[in-house]
């Protein structure tokens, strides 16, 4: 263990020195791949019957970001930790559980741009909501009764005027939810744990109503006990599964190859340089539209191409394919991954 904390430190130590030596930078890609396997599965075992978004997606993302951080500036990623403030022993510990928080974060806020109870806890939910709205769901969900607003109204006055923020908050916040709701209706009477127990029930019934389960997860074990940077990222799932992903990335590939070069080159531009549209029709001499068509035609593609795997119907001609928001950020992961190890070497 002392070893691996040696280890730790110096590969630390020369990020801070030397951040854009490339086997610097290999070795904390191979770090963070890492922990982003480990944060992936840990989201998505809480999330993953949430959300219409795959394992492959979600990791995906955070390797395309991770990617696009090491190579331009390994060392800003970790540019607000405070390795001074470790204590001996600790140091990779410490530096694990920071860089799972930002992984975790970072996919946190992905999935919230779309789905706006992930991340939150079921009080965070209910203090997000009006009165008339929580009424509106409690009275289809069928468990209304007035006691439920009349907590949820007296929750939401001392929140107000509370200087601390809920994850904050003291026996004596709850204690001042008890005596409003005493003021309001004397008969009723119930502890903090009670006025918790209902807002935590109100706030699953408003995760479900707006975030309603979409599919059933079921989770592989991982070793969250790796002690090398080097060590094989572990299997997302079983050997069948992993295979046909394989697969999925020998159809990409073989798409990609066959795009003609231009498109090859406003693929290898948007998603593997990171240039903006306006920035790639400069560079080709053609008006930004084109760029836009092109890009979003690729994506046709690979949702036929998809599709055609999982054996769902799709339209033969592309101008018959509307993409959602959701699905177009889904290919997009897909294709900045596979842009990054096979768009280079066509």
């Amino acid at each position: 263990m002392a070893d691996d904390e040696a280890v730790y430190f110096y590969l630390w130590q020369w990020l801070q020195n030397d951040p854009n030596n490339q086997l610097v930078k290999s070795h904390w890609m191979v770090f963070l791949q890492y922990r982003s396997c480990m944060v992936t599965q840990r989201v998505y075992k809480n999330v993953g019957h949430r959300i219409d978004a795959d394992y492959e997606t979600l990791f995906y993302y955070l390797l395309n970001l991770l990617a696009t951080a090491i190579t331009n500036n390994p060392r800003n990623f970790y540019g607000n930790f405070q390795d001074n403030k470790t204590k001996p022993g600790f140091f990779r510990l410490i530096l694990e559980k920071w860089t799972d928080k930002k992984l975790r974060n970072t996919l946190y806020n992905f999935l919230r741009g779309e789905y706006k109870t992930i991340g939150r806890t079921n009080l965070g939910i209910v203090s997000l909501f009006s009165a008339n709205k929580i009424q509106k769901v409690l009275r289809t969900s069928g468990i209304f009764n007035e006691n439920h607003l009349l907590i949820f109204n007296c929750f939401r006055e001392v929140k107000k005027a509370s200087l601390r923020s809920l994850d904050k908050w003291q026996e004596e916040d709850w204690q001042q939810v008890i005596d409003r709701l005493q003021q309001l209706q004397p008969q009723v009477i119930l502890t903090v744990e009670e006025v918790q127990a209902k807002l935590n029930q109100i706030g699953e019934i408003m995760r479900n109503h707006i975030d309603p389960p979409y599919s059933k997860f079921e989770p592989n074990n991982y070793d969250d006990n790796s002690n090398y940077f080097w060590e094989n990222i572990p299997s997302k799932k079983p050997s069948k599964d992993l295979l046909q992903q394989q697969e999925i990335q020998e159809d990409i590939n073989k798409l990609l190859i066959t795009l003609e070069d231009e498109v090859k080159q406003i693929a290898y531009c948007y998603y593997h340089q990171k240039m903006t549209q306006a920035q790639i029709a400069n560079r080709l001499g053609v008006h930004s539209s084109t760029i836009s068509r092109e890009i979003t035609q690729l994506c046709k593609k690979i949702y036929q191409l998809l599709c055609a795997r999982e054996g769902k119907d799709c339209p033969i001609l592309l101008n018959e394919i509307q993409l959602e928001s959701r699905q177009k950020q889904e290919i997009d992961a897909y294709l900045k991954y596979f842009c990054q190890s096979y768009l280079t070497q066509i």
